[in-house]
């Protein structure tokens, strides 16, 4: 009985572990020329981390250069699709950018974001969206 105890033990270790070790491989460092909003929360421009948090796999953190967090999002991960891995995707509405999209350094790992009230609100009121693309470094 305690070896089956042990063993369970050490699979869920091990799985644990893995998991640790793919949320903290994805990570985008991108410097940002213009204000942005993440999930209504308003950053300013500058080098920033983005990055997910080790305890909640779903929320992306966003860190300036001193490692101060920014801004948190809950979003859905998966695969990204066509287009350029290690950039960000935002809308533009007027003089507002919104982040929409996180591409990692592979096709398979994705952070999408669902527009906040914020963004909804500029969208009805601007009425015509752009989309802008930083790379990372």
């Amino acid at each position: 009985m305690k070896r089956i105890a042990a063993i369970a033990l050490f699979a869920i270790a091990t799985l644990m572990t893995a998991g640790s070790a793919s949320a903290q491989s994805a990570v985008l460092k991108v410097d940002v020329p213009f204000n942005f909003t993440v999930s209504g929360t308003s950053v300013p421009a500058g080098s920033y981390t983005f990055g997910f948090d080790l305890k909640y796999p779903d929320i992306l953190v966003v860190q300036d250069r001193t490692n101060s967090i920014r801004a948190r999002a809950l979003v859905q991960r998966g695969s990204i699709g066509p287009g350029k891995p290690g950039t960000l995707i935002l809308h533009r509405y007027g003089g507002q950018y919104f982040l929409s999209e996180v591409r990692f350094g592979s096709a398979s790992n994705g952070a999408f974001l669902a527009a906040s009230k914020l963004e909804r609100q500029a969208r009805k009121v601007s009425r015509n969206e752009e989309m802008a693309s930083i790379a990372g470094h």
